[in-house]
């Protein structure tokens, strides 16, 4: 069986300093059937000539795109959304940072996956990160999951860094319905997205990336405890509140594609949300399939829905 053809979807904004690096992995890829579209949100470093320069070295297609020129990675990622198009029914697509280093079988790994499990069209591959710092030191390890990825986990939390997804085509063309400002980042929405629909998620505990930690990080490492206090405060000024309506609407965004299962989930979330009395808010989301990760992060969960900042 032939290799299945993934479409690299890289967003750049000034990330000379480290896109080489980033590009040269990309070449040292085992799994040689790729093409590379960049979208480019205005650099005004040498983003583009390495670009240019690494055109001339590969012999795969490269596209470069002038992005949206928003200010935000996330509408960056969403016009490479827009404009990516598929040449066959087996062709996958890879969200890619400019300052990252992979693996060399990073797609080799999500393209095997996919295709053992070609029968379901709705797919999306992501895996665990290595954390490493500007000179590519290891520093730690992306956490793994603990419970499976599901729709009610999607609802309420990210699960992987969007620099580690390989998606099948079914998931990106769903994406082209979602609105770019209902989308908190494009990775939580690809994971939204891929469950709605009823997909099959796998997690790989194998490492695929190496995720530069550095000032410009628009993310960045979620390990520790200083990164736990970080994500209360998202929670304590309502953004996550924000962020879910934004979720609920993306979901709303795909029309008629979501699962029964799903839009039940939904409406449910919608009813939990919207009941004046905390008692009976709690009560209801037990009942539910709607769960964060974690234990600590679930009871900050719970305290967001008693507070009504969820």
């Amino acid at each position: 069986m032939p290799q299945p053809t993934v479409h690299i979807l890289l967003a750049t904004y000034n990330g000379g300093r480290f896109l080489a690096e980033q590009l040269s992995s990309i070449a040292r890829q085992t799994h040689t059937a790729w093409t590379l579209t960049v979208s480019d949100d205005g650099s005004t470093d040498d983003t583009l000539d390495i670009v240019a320069q690494f055109a001339e070295q590969v012999s795969q297609p490269i596209t470069v795109l002038t992005g949206p020129c928003q200010g935000s990675s996330t509408r960056n990622f969403f016009h490479l959304i827009q404009h990516a198009q598929a040449r066959s029914p087996s062709d996958l697509f890879a969200f890619c940072d400019q300052d990252d280093v992979w693996l060399d079988y990073k797609l080799a790994r999500a393209a095997a996956w996919h295709l053992e499990n070609s029968k379901n069209p709705v797919r999306l591959y992501c895996s665990r990160t290595q954390f490493v710092d500007e000179q590519l030191k290891p520093i730690g390890l992306s956490p793994g999951i603990q419970r499976a990825p599901t729709f009610g986990n999607a609802l309420v939390q990210n699960i992987a860094s969007g620099n580690t997804m390989v998606m099948s085509q079914a998931v990106l063309m769903a994406q082209k319905k979602v609105q770019p400002e209902h989308s908190v980042w494009h990775d939580w929405t690809t994971y939204l997205v891929a469950t709605a629909l009823g997909g099959q998620v796998w997690f790989d505990n194998h490492v695929g990336v190496s995720y530069r930690q550095h000032a410009r990080n628009v993310i960045g490492s979620n390990n520790g405890v200083i990164a736990q206090v970080k994500r209360l405060k998202p929670l304590a000024t309502g953004r996550f509140r924000q962020w879910t309506d934004a979720g609920l609407a993306a979901v709303k965004d795909l029309e008629t594609l979501p699962t029964p299962s799903a839009l039940d989930i939904c409406h449910q979330f919608a009813m939990i949300r919207s009941n004046p009395f905390i008692w009976r808010r709690l009560m209801a989301w037990r009942k539910t399939g709607i769960r964060r990760q974690t234990i600590g992060s679930n009871l900050s969960l719970a305290f967001g829905l008693m507070l009504s900042l969820v």
